[in-house]
């Protein structure tokens, strides 16, 4: 396959890759810190792009034209404020105020602030991107201490997980440009005090995060959210998402409803967080009910056709093509209830113990037609059969069995 050729940006003259001097002499200016070439490249209509190689000689060409245009450039107060920082000594603390220009020097956090032409990450220029939300820019300053505009973009692909070194970019803040990174951090405090532990939007959370705490993924636990969304109204104090959240940290960890109401952080009074979460649990627990259930459970979701394939070689040599299905008891221990009455009704004289009966209909692969309870332990499986043949016996006909 032929390798395809590199030209210089400028003057588009072809890389000859053989040669080693030629290949040690060529640059490549991608990075933002060749943003003086960029400008320059910019003026002479050439189209920068997200890989940019550069020969030498257009580079010394170029280094030239910039030096003589900054000899040009008339003298700002900003570049008084650059020269004397370079000639006082090493500073006191890593941030100081200059009240000659105005500006908020900082040797300790990096970033001028020039970045909507270049990928905040990366910083190279070229590639479709994207704004940086406030969340991010934060998270950015106080992991690497490094200053974002909030024009800042970064790459629509993932470039790099950690931004780029960049040594020479001391942060030089105006006072309003102060003012409001100081608004945004508070607005992000707030905000990350009001954020449940488990949240949708939280970068830290990972799915092993999620499966340890509810025992689904975040894919899995979004699709459950989507079903109970049109059902289920988006409250002040959680989101379908972490309604779904909740309802599933609740079976599988088995803490308080008051516990679960710490961890979501529930803004309400103290004495009715626990009545909040407990109508949130049986919220959802009834939007699941009512959506998922007749959808996997019950004798209306199988057609007869779906479920003879559910026959295997043992069913079938002694039934034919005739439906056979398995109807069997299981038992749900439970502790003592201090409602006499109900304590009488869940106590098995057969097992000597309190439990609650389920009622399984099983066809011969083990698939679960239907799950019917639960009964009283005090029930047989006669009088359970009963019932069930009861309030079952439209279903239980030719139309189904034969």
């Amino acid at each position: 396959m032929k390798s395809k050729s590199v030209f210089c940006i400028n003057c588009t003259k072809v890389l000859n890759k053989s040669t080693k001097s030629s290949r040690n002499t060529w640059r490549n200016v991608s990075s933002k810190k060749y943003r003086w070439l960029h400008e320059l490249l910019k003026a002479r209509d050439v189209q920068l792009q997200p890989e940019m190689l550069i020969c030498n000689k257009c580079r010394v060409m170029m280094y030239k034209e910039n030096k003589r245009r900054r000899c040009d450039k008339p003298h700002t107060a900003l570049d008084n404020v650059d020269d004397d920082n370079e000639s006082r000594s090493e500073p006191e603390t890593a941030s100081y105020w200059s009240s000659s220009s105005g500006f908020l020097i900082s040797d300790d956090i990096m970033g001028n602030g020039n970045d909507f032409d270049y990928c905040a990450m990366c910083m190279k220029t070229g590639n479709p991107m994207r704004f940086i939300s406030t969340s991010e820019r934060m998270t950015i300053l106080c992991d690497h201490r490094l200053y974002l505009s909030p024009t800042a973009r970064r790459c629509t692909t993932i470039c790099c997980e950690t931004p780029c070194q960049r040594p020479q970019e001391r942060s030089r803040l105006a006072a309003h440009e102060v003012q409001r990174l100081i608004n945004d951090l508070i607005i992000e405090l707030s905000h990350a005090k009001q954020t449940p532990l488990v949240s949708e939007n939280d970068p830290n959370f990972i799915d092993d995060d999620y499966i340890a705490w509810t025992g689904w993924t975040m894919e899995q636990l979004k699709s459950m959210a989507s079903l109970i969304a049109p059902q289920m109204r988006n409250s002040k104090h959680r989101s379908p998402f972490e309604a779904v959240c909740l309802f599933w940290i609740k079976l599988k960890t088995n803490l308080s409803f008051r516990q679960i109401g710490t961890i979501f952080k529930i803004d309400t009074q103290e004495t009715s967080i626990r009545r909040r979460v407990e109508d949130t649990f049986h919220a959802v627990l009834d939007r699941l009910n009512e959506i998922l259930v007749p959808k996997h459970l019950g004798l209306t979701h199988l057609s007869r056709s779906e479920a003879l394939n559910h026959h295997t070689a043992y069913s079938r040599a002694f039934f034919g093509d005739q439906l056979s299905v398995i109807w069997d008891g299981t038992y749900i221990y439970c502790n003592k209830s201090s409602d006499h009455a109900l304590q009488r009704s869940n106590y098995s004289g057969q097992k000597s113990r309190h439990l609650i009966k389920m009622m399984s209909l099983v066809l011969p692969d083990g698939y679960v037609l239907d799950l019917l309870g639960p009964f009283y332990g005090k029930d047989n499986d006669a009088s359970i059969s009963k019932v069930i043949l009861l309030h079952w016996l439209d279903f239980l006909s030719e139309s189904f069995f034969s």
